[in-house]
C-alpha cells in the first residue's frame, strides 16, 4: 500500500529536537507522517520557520524545520520524507 506523504499515524516515544543555538530537547511525538511530525511543545519556545535538527528513535539527526507552534504542540517538517519501511519500523514502537 502505498503512502502519501500526509498519513499520519499516533506516535509514542520521544524525539530528540536540536536548533541552531545547539541547544538540544527530547519532546514526545504526537502523531508522524512520512514528511513531518506533530510534538508535545509545551516547554519550547521556538518560531515557526526556524530550521531545527530531529532524531527519531534509533535514527540519526536529519534536518527539518518549525512549520507552526501553537495550543502546546508543534509541528515539524522534514527535509526529506521518510522511507516507507522507517515510518513502519517507528509505527511499530508506538504499537
Amino acid at each position: 500500500m502505498e503512502r502519501r506523504q500526509n498519513d499520519r499515524f499516533a506516535a509514542g516515544y520521544d524525539a530528540e529536537v536540536r536548533y541552531h543555538s545547539g541547544r538540544k530537547l527530547k519532546l514526545p511525538v504526537l502523531d508522524i507522517s512520512l514528511g513531518g511530525c506533530m510534538v508535545d511543545a509545551r516547554s519550547w519556545s521556538v518560531r515557526p520557520g526556524e530550521p531545527v535538527s530531529i532524531k527519531l528513535p534509533n535514527l540519526g539527526w536529519q534536518p527539518a524545520e518549525l512549520i507552526w507552534n501553537e495550543d502546546g504542540k508543534a509541528g515539524i517538517a522534514f527535509e526529506e520524507p521518510l522511507y516507507e519501511p522507517t515510518l513502519e519500523y517507528l509505527n511499530a514502537l508506538a504499537a
